[in-house]
C-alpha cells in the first residue's frame, strides 16, 4: 500500500508542475499553447508509447467487450469537454474560485463513484465501518479544497485584483460552467475505473501478455486518450481559426514554445501513468484512494508554485492563514482516505487466510 501511496503523491507532483511551462510560451496565444499540449499529450506521445512498449495490443483489446471501449470513449470525450469548460470559467470567476470548484466537484464525483461501480463478483464497501471512513475522508478533502479556493478569493481581493464590473449573470454563468466542467471532466478517472477495474485491460495485459504492470497501465489510458483527443481537438481548431492564431506556430520562437509544450505534455502523461501503477498497488480500492491523493497533492504542488512565484506576494495575512489551513485539511483528509484503504487491504487478507484454512 505505501508504495501506492508514494507513486499516487509523485504523480501529483508531475500533475502539479506540468502547467508551469505555459508561463513562458511567450508569443503563443492561450489556444497555441493548450492546443499543443492536448496534440502530443493526448495523440502523439500516447500513439509512439503504447504501441512501442505494449506486446500485442490488439490482441488484448481483442479480449475486452466492445461496450468497455465505447463507454471509455464516451466518458473521456466528456473529459476533454470537461476541460474547455473550465478554461471558459476562469475569466467569469477567476482562477481562485474556478479551481476550488473544479476540483471539489471532481473529487467527489470520482471518488465516491468508484467506491459504487465495483466488479462483478465483489461488494460495495458502502455503508461498512471501511465506507464510512472513506466517505468521511473525501468530505475533509473536499472542506480542504474549499478552504484553498476561499483562501485564493482572499488574496485577489487583498491584492486589488478583483473585478467588481463582472455582473451577477456573468458570474452565475461562469460557475454554471465549472460546475458542468467538472462533471464532464470526472470522466477521465471514472473512464479508468471502467478499462481497469470493470473491463481488467490491465490485468488482461500484464497476466495474460506478459506485460510490466506499468506498461499494461498504457493499454488502459490510450482509449480515453483518444476520446479527449476528439473533443479537444474539435474545440482547438474551432478556436485557432476564429482568433486567426494558426499563424503563432510558424513566427520566430515557435520552436521554444513548442518544446516547452512537449515538455509539459511529457509530465502530464508521465502523471497520469504513474496515477494508474498508484492504482494497481493500492488494490481493490485504487481508483477511489489514489485518485484523491492524486488531486489533493496537485493542490498542494501547485499552491507551492504560486508561493515559488510570488503569486501570494502582498496577500493580506488572513489569505495566508486560511491557506495553511487549508493544506493541513488536505493532509488529513489523505490520511484518512489512506487509513481506510489499510483497514481494507487487512479485512482482504484476513479472508484470504480464512479461506486458505478451510
Amino acid at each position: 500500500m505505501f508504495s501506492g501511496i508514494l507513486l499516487a503523491f509523485l504523480s501529483a507532483v508531475l500533475l502539479g508542475v506540468y502547467a508551469l511551462p505555459s508561463k513562458y510560451t511567450k508569443g503563443f496565444a492561450w489556444e497555441n499553447t493548450w492546443a499543443g499540449f492536448f496534440f502530443f499529450g493526448m495523440f502523439v506521445i500516447p500513439l509512439i508509447l503504447t504501441f512501442t512498449l505494449v506486446n500485442d495490443l490488439w490482441g488484448i483489446y481483442a479480449q475486452i467487450p466492445s461496450w468497455i471501449f465505447f463507454t471509455m470513449f464516451g466518458l473521456s470525450f466528456c473529459w476533454g469537454i470537461g476541460n474547455m469548460l473550465w478554461g471558459y470559467s476562469i475569466n467569469s470567476i477567476g482562477m481562485a474560485l474556478a479551481f476550488s470548484l473544479f476540483l471539489g466537484v471532481i473529487t467527489s464525483i470520482d471518488t465516491v463513484l468508484p467506491l459504487i461501480l465495483v466488479p462483478e463478483g465483489q461488494e460495495s464497501v458502502i455503508g461498512t465501518n471501511i465506507g464510512n471512513i472513506m466517505l468521511i475522508g473525501i468530505a475533509v478533502i473536499v472542506f480542504g479544497i474549499a478552504l484553498n479556493g476561499y483562501a485564493g478569493i482572499l488574496r485577489d481581493k487583498s491584492k486589488g485584483k478583483q473585478d467588481g464590473k463582472k455582473d451577477t449573470k456573468t458570474i452565475r454563468q461562469g460557475i454554471l460552467f465549472c460546475v458542468l466542467g467538472a462533471i464532464c471532466a470526472a470522466g477521465f478517472n471514472l473512464s479508468y475505473h471502467t478499462g481497469n477495474n470493470l473491463g481488467g485491460i490491465g490485468e488482461v495485459a500484464e497476466i495474460q501478455f506478459g506485460n510490466e504492470p506499468w506498461i499494461a497501465r498504457l493499454a488502459v489510458l490510450l482509449p480515453i486518450f483518444m476520446g479527449a483527443t476528439i473533443s479537444t481537438m474539435l474545440f482547438f481548431s474551432y478556436r485557432l481559426t476564429k482568433n486567426k492564431t494558426w499563424g503563432n506556430f510558424t513566427k520566430t520562437g515557435a520552436l521554444t514554445c513548442v518544446i516547452l509544450v512537449i515538455v509539459m505534455a511529457i509530465f502530464h502523461d508521465s502523471a497520469l501513468v504513474i496515477y494508474g501503477l498508484a492504482a494497481y498497488h493500492l488494490g481493490e480500492l485504487g481508483t477511489s484512494v489514489g485518485f484523491a491523493i492524486l488531486e489533493t497533492g496537485a493542490i498542494m504542488v501547485a499552491t507551492l508554485n504560486g508561493i515559488l512565484t510570488k503569486e501570494w506576494q502582498g496577500a493580506s495575512k488572513k489569505s495566508k492563514t486560511i491557506l495553511g489551513v487549508s493544506l493541513a485539511v488536505l493532509i488529513l483528509g489523505v490520511l484518512i482516505i489512506a487509513n481506510g484503504n489499510y483497514m481494507k487491504i487487512q479485512e482482504n487478507e484476513q479472508l484470504a487466510l480464512l479461506y486458505l484454512i478451510k
